[in-house]
């Protein structure tokens, strides 16, 4: 029987393409991303429905792990629907995000998510702030995409702020998740290094191809 060997891994490169290239490279929006910290998190469990006392205030015990610069993909266009309720007709804006398992972040339902961060448009930052409502996985592997559901909340980014136990920030150049302190030393060693490049080039002479000191 002959055997036949393939010149293409299809499955292979279309895995590539997709989480490697495509969610590292793909046009993403910034987000400042509330995940939920389920170690720090204090569940009242007593009751047959348990759950946090509150979601914000004195009483609760939610915890949250915040997250600066994050990369968000596929928004969807903002659905403006309403639903009928006893104070009348309320307009439930929903739409949805999708991020990559190569962030190491499991979102959950109840995380916060908002688009605009003060200290990218300083002028206008009154966008609304998401909450996370529903939650898809595309493909159950290693890697994979996270499509999350989200609807307008009614949690201000302040109140949720008291609350934060730990707070990174995703860092452009290795397309990773850093601590604040990790991401500063990492952007003065980026600093050094334009300006020693700089540097070097000033010593460069063309006719010798040598460095003069």
């Amino acid at each position: 029987m002959q055997n036949y060997e393939r010149i293409y891994a299809y499955v292979q490169d279309f895995q590539r393409l997709i989480y490697d290239i495509y969610s590292k490279h793909a046009v993403a929006f910034l987000a400042t991303y509330y995940n939920i910290s389920e170690p720090d998190t204090v569940w009242d469990d007593t009751q047959i429905f348990g759950g946090a006392y509150e979601r914000v205030g004195d009483l609760t015990g939610m915890r949250w792990n915040k997250y600066l610069l994050l990369p968000v993909y596929f928004i969807d266009e903002v659905s403006n629907l309403f639903d009928g309720q006893d104070i009348g007709l309320v307009k439930e804006n929903i739409t949805s995000v999708v991020i990559p398992s190569t962030y190491g972040i499991t979102p959950y339902s109840g995380d916060l998510l908002m688009f605009e961060q003060s200290y990218v448009k300083h002028t206008n930052n009154i966008h609304p702030v998401y909450e996370v409502t529903g939650i898809e996985i595309t493909v159950n592997a290693d890697r994979r995409f996270w499509k999350m559901k989200v609807e307008v909340s009614d949690e201000t980014i302040p109140e949720v702020d008291h609350q934060v136990s730990s707070t990174y920030t995703f860092f452009e150049y290795d397309k990773n998740i850093h601590t604040i302190a990790d991401a500063t030393f990492l952007t003065r060693l980026l600093y050094k290094k334009v300006i020693l490049k700089g540097y070097m080039k000033s010593l460069w002479d063309e006719n010798s191809g040598l460095y003069y000191l």
